[in-house]
């Protein structure tokens, strides 16, 4: 079930990462872009500190990586529509 979860996250992340990659995104849909990252990011932590198994630690390590990155690209639009705009 663990698995299920980071898995579903990963492939959320992803698909959130390609769409703001390929489109330009300004601040539409932030917030929910934060909570998916927060929600990820916070999940995974704590299936790392679980001591779970080995097959969900390294999803859990992956996942927390791609939450990391999608979250330098939230912080990436922000900038550019706040401050470069």
């Amino acid at each position: 079930m663990r698995q299920l979860f980071l898995s579903f996250f990963i492939i959320l992340n992803i698909i959130l990462i390609i769409i703001s990659l390929n489109f330009d995104v300004t601040i539409n849909y932030l917030s929910y872009r934060i909570i998916v990252v927060a929600f990820t990011f916070l999940l995974s932590i704590v299936f790392i500190l679980e001591n779970a198994r080995k097959s969900v630690l390294f999803i859990a390590i992956l996942s927390t990586i791609i939450a990391l990155i999608h979250l330098s690209l939230i912080i990436q639009s922000v900038y550019v529509n706040v401050y470069a705009n």
